[in-house]
């Protein structure tokens, strides 16, 4: 196993060198990659890459870029305090498969690295249409009509963990012919910014009650409008009250065994994302 620390100082590599030490693992090679261009030729089939993302987003981002385009496959692990937690989108827009938080127990990071390496090995599931495109039809419907706002769809890309990309998170239940969850994630400021649009007010400073509670109702209606279109198909779900979860950081699980599909928005310049994960019942 091969573990490529990128980052311009070194004390991440140590730090990482150290908690393997106190797992004891001993068949672990721990590379230091100060500048983007050095991984090619670096990645091999048993590497997985850490980024140190505490620095400069778009700089950190190069890493993850360069990472990829030496190996498509490799695993790319985010590696960031619980602060910079909801700055990770360009990163997982460049490729990145996950994020791990620091400060970090060696157990922890032994669990994330295998995952990541085991997940890189796995087949990856197929992405079904007809359940994503509606969503997507859906929020860029919502945010038109309600928020006065133009959206553009940026990325699709599978993930792995349960941690999401923003600040506060609306969460969906789904059940029926297909179950499942969706989300929609945003960054604090987009948050503010969109419900001040949809009440025709001034956005709020911060992550207010308020706010919190009008991203529940902006996931509510993008699943209805999903809903609305999946029962021209064979597949169909009734949704249930959302929930709504704040913070950097925060995690929402999902079903296990199934596509986790992530599709990245712009919105006034800013990043967003919606994450289905659906599936029939009888898979």
């Amino acid at each position: 196993m091969q573990i490529i620390v990128c980052g311009e100082k070194n004390v991440t590599t140590n730090m990482i060198k150290g908690a393997l030490q106190q797992a004891k693992v001993q068949n672990a090679d721990i590379l230091h990659i100060a500048k983007p261009e050095e991984i090619r030729g670096k990645v091999t089939e048993e590497s997985v890459v850490i980024v140190d993302w505490d620095g400069d987003p778009v700089m950190d981002a190069r890493y993850v870029t360069a990472a990829k385009e030496a190996n498509e496959k490799v695993p790319v692990i985010l590696l960031c305090t619980k602060a910079k937690s909801g700055t990770v989108f360009g990163g997982m827009k460049a490729g990145a498969t996950g994020v791990l938080n620091k400060p970090f127990e060696p157990e922890e990071l032994v669990k994330v690295v295998a995952a990541a390496l085991k997940q890189s090995k796995a087949k990856k599931p197929s992405v079904n249409v007809e359940f994503i495109n509606p969503f997507i039809d859906a929020t860029i419907n919502v945010f038109k009509t309600m928020c006065q706002m133009d959206v553009h769809r940026k990325k699709l890309f599978l993930k792995d963990d349960h941690k999401m990309l923003g600040d506060v998170s609306g969460v969906m239940g789904l059940s029926g012919s297909a179950t499942g969850s969706v989300v929609v994630s945003l960054p604090e400021r987009l948050a503010c910014i969109v419900v001040g649009r949809m009440l025709g007010e001034e956005p709020s400073s911060s992550l207010t009650p308020d706010v919190c509670d009008a991203v529940g109702e902006l996931i509510n209606m993008i699943s209805g409008q999903a809903k609305a279109s999946l029962v021209k198909t064979k597949y169909h779900f009734s949704i249930s009250i959302p929930s709504v979860v704040s913070g950097p950081g925060h995690e929402i699980s999902h079903r296990k065994g199934t596509p986790n599909i992530v599709v990245l928005f712009e919105a006034d310049a800013q990043e967003f994302a919606i994450q289905v994960c659906l599936a029939p019942v009888d898979e």
